[in-house]
Parts: C-alpha cells; sequence; structure tokens
C-alpha cells in the first residue's frame, strides 16, 4: 500500500488541510483512498498507540 511523504516543503499537508508551517509539522492524520481517488475513511488527530491496529482492520474491511 502506497503510503506519501511531504519532506519539508509541506505541499501535500497543504492541500490536504493539514499543514502547520508555524511548528514545523503537519496535523497527524491518516486517510484511506481508493486506488481510484475515492476518499474511504479519515482519522483526524491520530493518537498512535493503536492506530496501525485500527487503520489495517479498516483496511481489511473495506477491501478484504
Amino acid at each position: 500500500m502506497p503510503l506519501v511523504s511531504d519532506p519539508g516543503d509541506h505541499v501535500v499537508a497543504s492541500a490536504f488541510g493539514v499543514a502547520r508551517p508555524m511548528v514545523g509539522v503537519a496535523k497527524r492524520t491518516t486517510w484511506l483512498i481508493d486506488p481510484d481517488g475515492t476518499l474511504r475513511k479519515v482519522y483526524p488527530a491520530v493518537k498512535p498507540k493503536g492506530h496501525a491496529a485500527a487503520v489495517l482492520a479498516d483496511c481489511r474491511e473495506i477491501w478484504g
């Protein structure tokens, strides 16, 4: 599954509305997006503990 990185220029974070240039890092947010570009789920204000397991479970539910 592809992941997107936004090293230093905040272009991706700005496009998704999560840039915080004064802080220097984006808001922790995860999006599940179909290959056709359909947004399937958004996880705002991500807490690291347990997040990967929750995303994986949702991926399995959505895509099998």
